[in-house]
């Protein structure tokens, strides 16, 4: 199956590049950069670094809100996934009424993306 191009601004690659290589990082992630399109900016629609997304399950039903933060700030209880969870991975780049497919235990599914806001201030990481 051919894989989507996705968009990254050239912020978040650098963000992203820079926490695969202190972490070890995501093997998925950084294969998801590798394909990535890099951008100076980009549209409000498309998911990336502290985007707010909407995005409903197509296999279960279920819609869900999360924020896509880095990982010092995952809260599962404030909806805060990280960028490397394998969610938060498929997710990036990705923009409204885009469906992802997304492999789960029971099989694959495709989470449709509905909605994308964009946070004003970046919220740092605490120290």
């Amino acid at each position: 199956m051919k894989l989507k191009k996705i968009n990254v601004t050239a912020h978040d690659y650098e963000i992203l590049k820079t926490l695969c290589q202190q972490t070890g990082g995501s093997s998925k992630l950084l294969e998801e950069l590798e394909r990535a399109t890099i951008k100076k900016s980009i549209s409000d629609d498309v998911v990336r670094l502290n985007s707010t997304l909407e995005f409903k399950d197509e296999r279960t039903g279920k819609v869900r809100e999360v924020q896509l933060v880095l990982p010092a700030l995952a809260d599962i209880q404030k909806s805060r996934i990280s960028i490397l969870s394998p969610i938060g991975t498929a997710l990036l780049g990705y923009s409204i009424n885009d469906v992802v497919d997304w492999e789960v235990p029971a099989g694959k599914t495709k989470l449709h993306i509905i909605s994308v806001k964009q946070e004003q201030e970046t919220e740092k990481a605490p120290s």
